[in-house]
């Protein structure tokens, strides 16, 4: 089962018991009264959830069914029976329960919010995104503050690339959340940098660099902001907006500078102050001296200027930082080629390389485990922001070490 769906279970469950808690209030029903906690305390009912928290759905529903047997009014077993049958699949068993759920005269107004939620969630899953959306923004006219049924509009938005009404939920859930909530700006910020992409492309670049600089402005380490921030910039003629844009973004968010260092070279050079960049790829190189992608860009810039003595220098100091990484390699290879392959400068190499296994600097998802070859600002499957990092493989040890 995918975290996704684990998730899924997990606020389904949680939706269980909190409905759970307040249909204690309600026990008198069709003039009877029902003791919830008694039905709870059955020994399917346990074993159920017991099943349920070690993710064995198929016996959860056959504990959580018997359970039901003797009270078939349990509406929080049956919210939760609903939800493992959309995690098996079958969707369209689970929208007929919630919906038959939906049909009772007696929910209270919280139990009618939490088995639509349920119901949009049924429907996300199986494709139907119209109906999806009513039901979550149903759930949030009943309960403005039911944060699950607003990540869940969020979500749905940004997958539909509707980042105007993606940035206005996430607004909504940082006012629940209290405004010093950083990942509620974390995200917003992102939100803010779509918005910018998408009227950059349309070709209105003064709204695209005011989203830009609102999103800087709502965090300062949204990285993507200040790249794009610096390119409408630029083609706006603004050489010097542009350069400080990418600059800020070296100083602010120093683990993503790499990014800017061919837009800042280049415009360096334009300038007439090549210089400049030599500077900059020191300052990165000392305030992080396991920095390699610093001395990648300086030692690319002398070999572009000839030098590649000094080119191939920066590049044996910064193998053993990043010895796996296939793209230093092909830049050593060619600084070697370029050095007649002088003998004591390939056995350096050599020596430095031995335990190493190429890979090309992959990124993985710290959230899900998705891997990609490049670095990506959303997550594609678990839909997270700005969770890639590069993975690192241990050196290999000596097989008598």
């Amino acid at each position: 089962m995918t975290q996704y769906a684990l998730a899924a279970v997990l606020i389904a469950l949680l939706a269980g018991i909190v409905v759970g808690k307040a249909w204690e209030r309600y026990k008198l029903r069709d003039g009877r009264w029902i003791d919830r906690r008694r039905l709870r305390e059955t020994p399917h009912y346990m074993l159920g959830l017991n099943f349920l928290t070690e993710n064995q759905v198929d016996q959860a529903i056959d504990e959580l069914t018997q359970a039901t047997s003797t009270d078939t009014d349990a509406l929080e077993i049956q919210m939760i029976l609903g939800n493992l049958y959309r995690q098996k699949g079958q969707v369209g068993r689970a929208i007929t329960i919630h919906q038959t759920l939906l049909q009772r005269p007696t929910l209270t107004t919280l139990e009618h919010a939490y088995v639509l939620l349920c119901l949009g969630l049924d429907y996300r899953h199986g494709g139907f995104v119209d109906r999806a959306l009513e039901a979550f923004q149903e759930v949030v006219h009943l309960d403005p503050h039911n944060r699950y049924a607003l990540v869940n509009l969020q979500k749905l938005y940004e997958e539909q690339h509707q980042w105007t009404e993606a940035a206005a939920v996430r607004e909504e859930i940082g006012h629940i959340n209290g405004r010093e909530n950083s990942q509620d700006q974390h995200i917003l910020a992102f939100l803010r940098n779509q918005i910018g992409e998408a009227q950059a492309m349309n070709g209105d670049a003064e709204s695209a660099a005011r989203s830009f600089a609102s999103a800087i402005d709502i965090d300062e380490h949204a990285a993507p902001a200040y790249l794009h921030l610096g390119d409408v910039r630029e083609q706006q003629g603004d050489a010097a907006g542009a350069i400080d844009a990418w600059e800020q973004l070296v100083k602010m968010v120093p683990e993503r500078a790499y990014l800017a260092f061919d837009r800042l070279e280049g415009a360096y050079q334009r300038a007439g102050t090549p210089r400049r960049f030599i500077d900059l790829c020191r300052s990165v190189i000392d305030a992080n001296p396991l920095d390699w992608r610093g001395r990648l860009a300086l030692a690319s810039h002398y070999a572009s200027a000839g030098d590649h003595r000094a080119a191939l220098d920066l590049l044996l100091s910064a193998l053993p930082n990043n010895p796996h990484g296939l793209v230093v390699h092909q830049a050593i290879w060619q600084s070697l080629t370029a050095l007649g392959l002088d003998r004591d400068l390939v056995q350096r190499y050599t020596d430095l390389t031995r335990a190493a296994v190429f890979y090309l600097d992959p990124h993985i998802c710290v959230n899900c485990r998705y891997r990609s070859t490049e670095l990506l600002w959303q997550c594609p499957q678990c839909h997270a922001w700005n969770t890639f990092v590069e993975e690192r493989i241990a050196p290999a040890k000596d097989a008598g070490g």
